[in-house]
């Protein structure tokens, strides 16, 4: 390993360890790390790098753009306050009428609805819609969101993983696999099941504990909450024009790729005219930016780092090969090696750059599933290791301080569970395809 690499890696670890101090911001420590990169790859590998980066972001970044201004909309619409209250209310009603618990119930319809619209639509989508409802929730029942939101961002992965049109990775693996819808819904949904059912579980525990007995809601005052909750739904006026533009863009933009795959840039780009067109003339600016000018930067260095960390002379990705080559007895390198990649290079990058490879070394679908597995529990590790997780970062920033998730924040919630998800496939996957 080359005085570069070494570098390289040391320079990514203190990048780390510099955002779980709170010393750097990520918006300001990834581009750092980035930069830093590109001058240790050299003149020519950094000018492929920083080329290669870019390239690979500009598609995701039209797609995401594509999703983020409709989810603007709705939001400014008053329509996601309106869903809260109307949740809101039936979680009053829930308990009143069984007595259960209020942070059981804002927990486990949270991570399910988060992943059930992941699964149905892309978990980027999810989050951008499923964060703000779910602040709403936790902020009417006083509960700190920040467990709830980090939860929701794995779920977001897992629900991704769950079907071949939730993530970027899965439709790289179901190209290179030959993978059917019906393969993802029998041979990998069901155990991405049992983790949200766990996950949702795991957010419940941290929350009651975060909150302790001072949550313990009187009948008095729930009968309160849910009359407050039925009076501002009654009452709340919500744009029906940004509702209608809103939805119709998130139509086009996620539909449409699903009937016409090969038209997915020009559908986005047509969501986002569409959605420009619907938003009034002084709110323009403010939805074309929706995610933030510092999201975009922050993502198209996570792109430039993994091109070089992956792809350039001084990466790791000719070391990884070899190791995968050497050890082709078992599926758990592949399991530990995409889980280590997919955390520092990134998911969408990460599969591109090995499915070939491993395909060669695991033909069968247990090949694609060790490969999917080490993404989905390599993006659920940190907040920068996915796109969702740099959007959900930007999303909470306004939030209250016991409801933001940022790489401190998540990291405690994050890496024990990505382990415990990593460790479940190990033992599962082997069993469970023997059915198959």
């Amino acid at each position: 390993m080359s005085i570069e690499t070494i570098l390289l890696i040391v320079v990514i670890l203190s990048g780390f360890a510099l955002m779980t101090a709170r010393k750097l911001s990520q918006e300001i420590a990834v581009p750092l790390v980035a930069f830093i990169a590109i001058i240790l790859a050299g003149p020519d590998e950094g000018l492929r790098s920083l080329e290669g980066g870019v390239k690979e972001f500009a598609r995701v970044g039209l797609l995401f753009t594509a999703v983020a201004i409709p989810a603007h909309m709705l939001q400014e619409s008053n329509l996601f306050n309106l869903l809260g209250t109307r949740i809101g209310a039936m979680i009053g009603s829930l308990n009143l009428r069984f007595k259960t618990d209020i942070v059981l119930l804002v927990s486990f319809i949270s991570v399910f609805a988060t992943y059930i619209m992941a699964a149905l639509f892309h978990n980027v989508t999810s989050i951008l819609v499923n964060s703000y409802v779910i602040y709403v929730l936790a902020k009417a029942y006083k509960l700190p969101a920040v467990f709830i939101l980090s939860a929701a961002l794995i779920a977001s992965n897992l629900g991704g993983f769950s079907t071949k049109w939730g993530d970027t990775p899965n439709i790289v693996e179901a190209q290179v696999w030959g993978l059917k819808h019906v393969d993802f819904f029998r041979e990998i949904l069901p155990v991405n099941i049992v983790l949200v059912f766990i996950l949702a579980f795991v957010a419940y525990f941290l929350t009651k504990r975060m909150v302790g007995n001072n949550n313990d809601v009187s009948r008095i005052k729930l009968a309160h909450s849910m009359i407050k909750f039925k009076t501002e739904g009654r009452f709340m006026s919500v744009d029906s024009r940004l509702v209608f533009y809103g939805i119709l863009s998130l139509v086009i933009a996620i539909t449409g790729p699903l009937f016409f795959q090969s038209y997915e840039i020009p559908l986005s780009a047509f969501a986002i005219i569409v959605a420009l067109v619907g938003t009034p003339n002084n709110h323009r600016t403010q939805s074309l930016y929706a995610l933030g000018i510092e999201t975009y930067f922050t993502l198209i260095s996570l792109f430039v780092l993994a091109q070089v960390f992956g792809h350039s002379n001084i990466g790791i990705f000719k070391y990884i090969e070899g190791f995968l080559q050497t050890n082709t007895n078992s599926i758990y390198p592949v399991l530990i090696v995409s889980y280590l990649g997919t955390l520092t290079t990134g998911a969408a990058s990460w599969a591109a750059a090995v499915s070939p490879s491993i395909f060669q070394l695991f033909p069968s679908h247990l090949g694609a599933w060790a490969l999917g597995s080490g993404i989905a529990a390599g993006s659920s590790s940190l907040i920068t290791a996915a796109s969702a997780g740099v959007i959900l970062a930007h999303q909470t920033s306004t939030f209250e301080k016991d409801s933001r998730v940022d790489f401190t924040t998540y990291i405690r919630f994050g890496i024990p569970f990505s382990l415990f998800m990593l460790l479940v496939y190990a033992i599962i996957l082997p069993l469970y395809m023997k059915l198959f």
